[in-house]
């Protein structure tokens, strides 16, 4: 870490908020802190790299501690970011980008902010146990799905943080995530997905660095767990101290960070909001409102709202082809997927303007309406009709996919367990071999037994964990064996 020679500095820019007390991570106070990013300020401004309206003091802060404090690394890191903005427009993704795709996105990785945690953070829910990449492609391309994940972050630092540092009277700029892998196997490690979540990753860590408090990983299966021990040693302590894997009972564990009120039902709260409703301050008229006068964002928020006529509610009023809004809760899902659920998640309706896959970009209500054979109908019925229509493809699309891709992961899984078992036979227990192998005998073309062949190959799984176990610790035996005796690194 380089140490400033010119005594304490004070930030030049614009600091919405007092700096925290105390020591950070990398034991530097307060005063220290400040004295750093103003430097760091000072570098940026003579590459031309620094603008007073857009990096604040807390912005300049995250980059900094990303590189531990060391000025070339974060100047490296703070000039990459700025060009890879200007590759995909993104100070410009909000306005510009419309995702018409959402809702369907979201049913096959359903993902989103819901409510704040108890320190007041955002917090951002992922089921990855429900992605289903062959219905996303269907659904999307790439590169919108990556925009998406871009507008997503945008709007998260430029919204939803601002309002909750607002109602906090200090500086959010950290989310608390809950990550739920209940389901996660073989079929979502395959090259497409790690591809896209590594490209997701690398996007995320090299430009909105520090922004994440916290996770909690609840639905953990046990061949999850026995990974993580096996990559726990290799994280740093500060990173190990934001993960937190939850026990079975992660209520628990989860309610110690979230007031139940902000935690959904579905995860054991009493929250009845789903992750397409985006529940939170930021999409609340009545927080905005009291925020109006003194926030840019609040007054911005409350511009694109109109009045229902009638019904006093506050709703989002969009023209086609604006950029982004925050989702209306009449559009949603009545129970999205959860640990304790059905995989299918419902719907309510798709909303107006709902895109379908296959269909290209959103229509007109009434142009759809005619196309589906109820021209006749009056404009509410027909938009009523449609938008039935095309949820009942969405889900029937889905469905097709999943039964059609239950068998061939489950043979697929059977296959590489046949030959882990025959790898690892020497330390199986004995008989183990020939007894799931006799429970796995009976024709499985017609997909009969499924529930038998998952209870098969879960109990396999374990007696695979133990004898991988038992094998590394022999290879650890031989290898002493070979070294000299007293060595000190055995």
């Amino acid at each position: 870490m380089t140490k400033d020679e010119e005594g304490p500095l004070k930030f030049q820019g614009y600091m919405p908020y007092p700096p925290k007390e105390g020591i950070d991570d990398w034991g530097l106070n307060a005063v220290e802190q400040e004295t750093h990013v103003e430097h760091f300020r000072r570098i940026l401004v003579e590459h031309n790299a620094w603008r007073r309206e857009d990096h604040d003091y807390y912005t300049l802060l995250r980059f900094l501690r990303a590189r531990n404090y060391i000025y070339d690394k974060a100047v490296k890191m703070w000039l990459d970011t700025i060009e890879w903005r200007k590759e995909y427009d993104v100070d410009n993704i909000l306005e510009n980008f419309v995702f018409h795709e959402r809702e369907q996105f979201l049913m096959a990785y359903p993902q989103g902010y819901h409510k704040t945690d108890k320190l007041g953070r955002p917090i951002y829910i992922q089921l990855l146990g429900k992605i289903d990449i062959g219905t996303l492609k269907q659904i999307t391309t790439e590169e919108r799905m990556i925009k998406f994940h871009i507008q997503e972050y945008e709007r998260c630092g430029k919204v939803i943080m601002p309002i909750c540092s607002k109602l906090q009277g200090r500086q959010i700029d950290q989310t608390f995530g809950i990550m739920d892998v209940k389901g996660v196997g073989m079929s979502h490690l395959s090259g497409e997905v790690k591809r896209l979540m590594s490209t997701l990753t690398k996007y995320d860590q090299d430009n909105y660095p520090e922004m994440l408090g916290r996770i909690c990983i609840i639905n953990a299966p046990f061949v999850f767990k026995a990974i993580w021990g096996l990559v726990k040693p290799l994280l740093n302590p500060r990173t190990l101290s934001k993960i937190q894997i939850c026990q079975t009972n992660y209520q628990k564990d989860l309610l110690e960070w979230v007031a139940p009120e902000n935690l959904p039902e579905w995860l054991g709260g009493t929250s009845k909001g789903t992750l397409l409703d985006d529940c939170g301050p930021w999409s609340d008229p009545e927080v905005l409102r009291r925020m109006e006068g003194s926030l840019p964002v609040a007054c911005k928020a409350l511009k694109r709202m109109a009045t229902l006529s009638g019904t006093g509610e506050v709703v989002l009023q969009l023209e086609d082809g604006e950029g982004y809004h925050s989702p209306r809760s009449e559009a949603s899902f009545v129970s999205i997927s959860s640990s304790t659920a059905p995989s299918e998640p419902l719907l309510s309706h798709a909303g107006s303007g709902a895109w379908v896959p296959g269909s290209g970009p959103a229509r007109s209500s009434l142009s759809a309406a005619e196309e589906a054979g109820v021209g006749d109908a009056t404009p509410g019925e027909a938009s009523s009709s449609v938008q039935q229509h095309g949820s009942m493809l969405t889900i029937a699309a889905i469905n097709a996919h999943k039964q059609s891709s239950l068998l061939e992961r489950l043979s697929s899984l059977e296959g590489l367990y046949g030959q882990q078992m025959q790898r690892l036979k020497g330390y199986m227990p004995a008989n183990a071999t020939a007894r799931l192998q006799g429970r796995l005998a009976p024709p499985r073309t017609s997909g009969g037994g499924v529930l038998q062949r998952l209870e098969v190959l879960e109990e396999g799984m374990e007696l695979l964990l133990r004898a991988q176990e038992l094998s590394w610790q022999a290879d650890e035996a031989k290898k002493r064996d070979r070294c000299c005796r007293g060595c000190v690194i055995c």
